[in-house]
């Protein structure tokens, strides 16, 4: 049978199989035109094997590429790949906040009881983005005495709670799928066995001998898997148990509200005295939210788990900088974020700190009539709530270590303003090619992510594929060089580090220290002749004029300050006019040639 043994071994494609099939029978036989025609049953065989065998191989492809979740694409794979690493997907937040309740003036009057109960779980609707959200506490009721006219403070979830009920079979490891329609609060699932309420635990190994304890995790094929002990590591459901699995479907960050205006809701559920009478809670109370619900995030995307899941702790620790990356970055809130220590400048008393410099992704803060340059400053950085929220989810997820410090880093911000300056060509209208213009810079700063430089090459490459545009040059101005110019003179800054005398101080959350060693920063001033070169490292500009930005540095095109005239830098864009973006037309514009018409064309195909 070795004339059969006719395939090159080291030719892998189905194509490639086939012509050397064919090859062998026209070898063997020397009828190929006779017997294997297009219409004859030999070649019709030959090209089913052939379809076939592309199949095999698609499939043969496909289940090697889905075993590799840099590669894979199906999201039962990644998801599935990443659960082997030991990473749960992010399966959305819920925004929360709190509100403040009373009874009006006319209450105790109009209640016939003792007291006004609120049911736990009552819904209150936001009459801005028409979503609901949950007041939540472990009680069964908030009660508001008559007698008091007492504020009580209520913690509110976005979301709608619902539920689904499952039988034990009494197995060891029993598991159950609860399949939703929407996305479901990463943090808020109970569930009660026999109604009594279980424990949720992070792996099965935290569960003990005689633990009523249960594990969550995100399903593979979608929805919530429960699972839940053996007998030796947690406790077993019984045949017949009524398992009831509770969960918070959300609108995610849909659910964050920012403004006053949007801070108006009316209650969606009622209220009952002592005597069982039921009021409508809208007409009895006094409410305003003492915290605007923040925290809201959309479910992790399947490219995010990709880039995620192997910086997954296997120890379920946050203890290096990697682990605390993973656990935020699941909450797809940033557009850039770093976690790291300063083991090696010298300093080791920060040497069990981590830190975290954080920056919002503000194309989520968007709206229709917003860009880049008419966002408020605020927007651009985490408000003092949030980073409280982050901290706190780090301290409630339970795996923080005890001897490990988290700071959130404040960015230093670096401020600028860009000259625009545009050649165009005859027939374009300049105030259709500023907004363009001003669109296009808009979303490229909003969307960059790299954090050492800017750049302005990246832009004038982004602008020249505009019709109409024939030519672009882009300048940088500092106002840290600005403000150099105008007073003669700039400041550098020391950092010393000295050992001294063990001082017990307070780093926050009822914790103290002890400090071995002093920081100082000292200040220099430096005076310049007028047409001097200054430090790039002073002014945040190379001699490309592109910006550099040192680690904890943002830049932030805004206006506000001086130049080096003492004119105040406008802010916003402006056509024509000094502005944070500065947009000018050289005239007269380039005649509309043929020729130019023909290099404009092949520019913007290249």
């Amino acid at each position: 049978m070795a004339e059969f043994k006719f395939l090159n071994t080291t030719r892998l494609k189905a194509n490639e199989m086939i012509a050397d099939t064919r090859s062998y029978i026209a070898r063997l036989y020397g009828r190929t035109g006779e017997l294997f025609t297009t219409a004859s049953p030999f070649s019709q065989i030959l090209d089913v094997l052939s379809e076939i065998t592309k199949l095999i191989f698609f499939y043969v492809e496909d289940a090697t590429v889905e075993q590799n979740i840099l590669t894979a694409q199906n999201p039962e794979s990644i998801y599935g790949l990443a659960r082997l690493a030991g990473h749960d997907a992010f399966r959305g937040a819920s925004a929360y906040g709190e509100i403040k309740i009373r009874l009006n003036t006319t209450a105790s009057t109009d209640i016939a009881g003792d007291a006004l109960n609120i049911p736990q779980n009552s819904v209150i609707k936001c009459t801005s983005n028409g979503l609901e959200y949950v007041l939540r506490t472990n009680n069964d009721q908030f009660r508001l005495e008559k007698s008091n006219a007492n504020h009580i403070y209520i913690p509110v979830v976005q979301g709608k709670i619902e539920s689904q009920t499952v039988t034990g079979t009494g197995e060891k490891l029993q598991s159950f799928n609860v399949i939703t329609k929407k996305m479901t609060d990463h943090h808020s699932v109970r569930v009660s066995v026999n109604s009594m309420l279980w424990t949720k635990y992070d792996s099965l190994y935290d569960m003990k001998v005689g633990t009523n304890g249960y594990l969550v995790k995100t399903g593979i094929n979608g929805g919530l898997d429960i699972y839940f002990g053996n007998g030796s590591f947690g406790n077993i459901p019984q045949t017949g148990a009524s398992i009831e699995i509770e969960y918070l479907n959300t609108d995610g960050s849909k659910g964050n509200l920012t403004g006053s205006k949007d801070l108006t809701f009316k209650f969606m559920s009622e209220g009952s005295d002592s005597l069982g009478e039921t009021y409508d809670l809208n007409v009895l109370l006094e409410s305003s939210f003492t915290k605007a619900p923040k925290m809201g995030a959309n479910s992790e995307s399947t490219g995010l788990t990709k880039l995620i899941a192997p910086l997954q702790s296997h120890s379920f620790v946050l203890a290096n900088p990697a682990s605390f990356e993973h656990f935020l970055s699941r909450y797809g809130m940033f557009s850039y974020l770093d976690a790291y220590n300063t083991t090696d400048d010298g300093y080791i008393d920060d040497d069990n700190v981590i830190y975290l410099f954080m920056l919002p992704d503000t194309a989520k803060k968007l709206t229709k009539n917003k860009d880049y340059f008419s966002l408020e400053l605020d927007e651009f950085f985490f408000s003092s709530e949030e980073k409280n929220g982050f901290l706190e989810l780090l301290e409630n997820s339970g795996q923080q270590m005890v001897t490990t410090e988290v700071k959130i880093v404040e960015p230093d911000v670096q401020y600028f303003s860009m000259d625009v300056k545009v050649r165009y060509f005859e027939g374009y209208n300049k105030p259709a090619l500023y907004s363009e213009i001003r669109s296009k810079i808009s979303d490229y700063l909003i969307n960059i992510t790299r954090r050492d430089r800017l750049p302005k090459s990246d832009i004038i490459a982004l602008l020249e594929g505009v019709e109409g545009i024939d030519s672009v040059n882009i300048r940088f101005i500092s106002k840290v060089e600005e403000d150099a110019r105008r007073l003669g003179y700039y400041i550098l800054e020391k950092v010393t580090v000295t050992p001294s005398t063990p001082v017990l101080e307070t780093i926050g959350n009822g914790k103290q220290k002890y400090v071995f060693f002093k920081r100082t920063v000292s200040e220099r001033k430096i005076n310049f002749e007028p047409n001097a070169a200054l430090p790039e490292e002073v002014i945040n500009l190379d001699s490309f004029g592109d910006i550099l930005l040192g680690k904890e540095e943002v830049a932030l095109f805004r206006g506000g300050w001086l130049d080096r005239d003492g004119i105040v830098m406008p802010d916003d864009a402006k056509l024509g006019e000094q502005a944070a973006l500065s947009i000018y037309f050289d005239e007269p514009a380039v005649p509309n040639t043929i020729f130019s018409k023909i290099q404009a064309k092949n520019r913007r195909a290249l």
